[in-house]
């Protein structure tokens, strides 16, 4: 029995109370990472069915204040005065446009979508669903009506959705750089973010993305941003299918953060120690 969740869900409990008192004295900026919305005939990590994202999005509109990805920019230029959370999706799923628009628009939310272009372009699709039947991923006109929608960003997930730090040097860049100026050309409009595709980035990365001229990056490390937060490496809540109404409630206060934290550097560690370094 894999009793993580349970010892995950227990310390989230433990520390709400004081998560809520701590966002209370040094509020911040989260920034929710959604995948999919969707009603799959199985559960799957990356998917929210559709009336959870409604209630999801139903309780940040009656009790949050929800921001763009851009006035989130512009907000950690100094410190936050008021807490705010920021909607994204990652890897351009057509659900994006038929499930989760529909919500945004229902509540007025902007979020921003990053989206692969070798998905868009249909050539390819994310292998973890490569069983499902029918079409996977957004294709370009959707982008474009999606970039036209008040309230809604584009923003890049690289052409093919590679591990970033196993690609080569010319690869990596190819990836980051093109893939602005490809999803630029197709939406007419400049691209802004970049999001680092299963949080996999190192240093190389990181100069890459602020040579391509993104305003901005996000990754998978869990937390709250504040004034001292590094653009090119936003942190950011990932939400599940798991997530009920309790559990969003605490992801939101920064219930789980510590132990999401702990996991975090856990991987991270041990994917250094995979590649041989320290």
């Amino acid at each position: 029995m894999n009793t993580l969740p349970l010892v995950r869900t227990a310390a989230a409990g433990i520390f709400f109370p004081f998560a809520l008192i701590y966002g209370y004295m040094r509020p911040g900026i989260r920034i929710l990472m959604y995948h999919r919305v969707s009603d799959l005939p199985e559960n799957d990590q990356l998917t929210v069915g559709t009336d959870l994202f409604d209630s999801h999005m139903a309780c940040l509109s009656a009790d949050h204040r929800v921001i763009s990805l851009a006035d989130a920019l512009s907000e950690l230029q100094r410190p936050v005065t008021s807490p705010g959370v920021v909607i994204t999706f990652d890897d351009g799923y057509r659900d994006n446009f038929t499930h989760a628009l529909p919500v945004l628009r229902k509540y007025g939310l902007p979020a921003t979508i990053f989206v692969t272009s070798d998905f868009c372009d249909q050539s390819v699709r994310h292998p973890r669903y490569g069983r499902e039947q029918g079409r996977l991923h957004l294709d370009w006109d959707e982008v474009r009506a999606l970039a036209a929608e008040p309230g809604i960003t584009i923003g890049s997930h690289t052409l093919s959705h590679p591990f970033l730090t196993s690609c080569t040097e010319e690869q990596a860049r190819e990836e980051i750089v093109e893939s602005r100026a490809r999803i630029s050309g197709k939406v007419g409009r400049d691209i802004d973010f970049f999001c680092y595709p299963a949080g996999d980035y190192g240093p190389r990365e990181v100069d890459f993305v602020r040579a391509a001229g993104y305003l901005a990056a996000v990754t998978v490390a869990p937390g709250q941003n504040r004034k001292s937060a590094a653009y090119w490496e936003l942190l950011r809540t990932e939400i599940t299918y798991k997530d009920r109404m309790p559990e969003f409630r605490a992801k939101l206060a920064g219930a789980f953060d510590p132990v999401h934290a702990f996991l975090y550097q856990r991987r991270r560690s041990g994917k250094k120690q995979q590649d041989g370094g320290v």
